[in-house]
């Protein structure tokens, strides 16, 4: 069968309208599509910019936090002397720090953001070391000198020898001047530094000199021979005297001390009022004048009563010693270990008991009777010793209350037959031996001269004792 012949274009396909052609021709910007190609690149600007500091802010975060621990380090080295030493530490502690902060960090970006951070911190953490290192060198150095000189300024005050005086204010001046050169301090500083032993060298002769012989002669002599008023001002050189002074006055005037001594206190003061510096400046003057004139009254009012203070004093202690002896009379006369007689269990307790009430009688004595002369007082305490003896000599210690003198003012319980024929030997002979006599007296009964009021006190404790035998 034949073939039929077909036809095969090669064109493509077109949205050309056939045949038609125009001149209109479109911008490729003025359509929708481009009109949104602007907003869509800023949109990406903005994306990577909000990427960038949210990174930034993230490093920002970890270098305050890794700031703040190296913060705590270097405060850690502040005292440290030793710069290599100080910034090796903190290498050593940090380092690690940093280590495990970036290693935490996922992000590339921000770790390096951290990295480069930190070095920067580290170059300003590194210059705070060493000036703190320095700071502290400094510190160090100065407390030493300081420590080192005023040692040898003891010295020089203690030392009575003028060689040795010598040496040790050679040995301050090399020091000084060692001091300078080594931190590099220039010639004023050492000129100030010489002045200012001087001037301590001065004072501290012119402390050591008061109170002796010829002191404001001595001191005028040494103050002029180093010219002193270059250095040391009239107002703290005066200011230094009258302290030295007053330190000494008040270390020999010590109200109620035996060993105080007013006298010198009192030639100190008038030394002291008279001071005048070489070049005519008094001491007493300015403040220190209405300080001084009430010191001086002080001191002149307690001269006067010093005396006796001390005297009181004395009588005090040599009654003290006087009413121990007669204590111990008295209790060796109910106990004695030695005596067989005497070193029964109810000697034991009659020697307590009594010393007790000796004791107590004693305190209330000394209190209300203050001005009681030295024999006044021996004279109650020898008689004390003998009244307590006749009280206790032959009672049972069932019989004796403890001694009270405002609960139980006749604390020792007799019986009334006892007391009734005891006042009948009174009565025959009151001049004889009598518990009566004794009670009296312990218990207050007695008159204007010192003499018992026996029957008195008979009337008054009788009721009591047949009071306590009906009770």
């Amino acid at each position: 069968m034949p073939k039929i012949p077909t036809f095969e274009s090669t064109a493509r396909p077109t949205t050309d309208v056939g045949a038609v052609t125009t001149g209109i021709q479109v911008s490729p910007t003025s359509t929708i599509a481009a009109k949104l190609l602007p907003a869509s690149d800023q949109l990406a600007n903005y994306a990577i910019k909000k990427r960038d500091n949210e990174e930034k802010l993230i490093a920002k975060k970890a270098i305050l936090e890794l700031k703040s621990e190296s913060d705590k380090i270097i405060e850690s080295q502040k005292d440290n002397i030793s710069e290599d030493e100080s910034i090796n530490n903190w290498k050593q502690t940090f380092t690690p720090l940093i280590k495990q902060k970036t290693s935490s960090i996922t992000n590339r970006r921000v770790k390096k953001l951290v990295e480069d951070g930190i070095n920067l911190e580290n170059s300003e953490s590194i210059y705070h070391l060493k000036q703190n290192s320095f700071k502290a060198y400094e510190k160090e150095s100065a407390k030493i000198y300081n420590d080192d000189i005023n040692a040898d300024v003891a010295k020089f005050k203690s030392e009575t020898n003028p060689n040795l005086k010598d040496k040790y204010r050679d040995q301050l001046y090399l020091k000084a001047e060692l001091y300078n050169e080594e931190h590099m301090l220039g010639s004023n500083d050492l000129k100030k530094r010489i002045e200012a032993i001087d001037s301590v060298l001065l004072l501290t002769d012119a402390d050591s000199l008061i109170g002796t012989p010829d002191a404001v002669e001595k001191i005028k002599q040494i103050d002029k021979d180093i010219n002193g008023t270059k250095f040391l001002s009239d107002e703290i050189f005066n200011n230094s005297i009258y302290n030295s002074y007053i330190q000494k006055i008040q270390s020999v005037a010590v109200k109620g001390d035996p060993n105080a001594d007013y006298e010198e206190a009192e030639r100190l003061l008038n030394e002291l009022e008279n001071f005048e510096r070489y070049n005519g400046s008094k001491t007493i003057s300015g403040k220190r004048e209405a300080q001084f004139a009430t010191l001086k009254q002080n001191i002149l009012t307690e001269s006067i009563s010093h005396d006796s203070f001390v005297r009181k004093i004395e009588q005090g202690n040599k009654f003290f010693e006087y009413q121990t002896e007669q204590k111990k009379l008295l209790e060796s006369n109910f106990f004695n270990s030695f005596i067989p007689a005497l070193n029964k269990a109810i000697n034991k307790e009659r020697a307590v008991e009594s010393g007790l009430e000796y004791d107590e009688r004693i305190d209330l004595y000394v209190q209300l009777n203050q001005d009681a002369t030295y024999a006044e007082q021996q004279q109650y305490a020898r008689q004390l010793r003998i009244d307590l003896y006749d009280k206790y000599e032959k009672v049972a210690t069932e019989k004796i209350t403890s001694f009270n003198l405002e609960e139980n003012k006749f604390n020792i319980i007799r019986e009334a037959d006892k007391i009734i024929e005891a006042k009948n030997n009174y009565i025959a002979d009151p001049k004889a031996k009598n518990i009566l006599i004794t009670m009296s007296r312990l218990n207050g009964y007695v008159d204007e001269k010192g003499n018992p009021e026996v029957i008195k006190f008979y009337n008054d404790y009788i009721k009591i004792l047949k009071s306590r035998q009906e009770g």
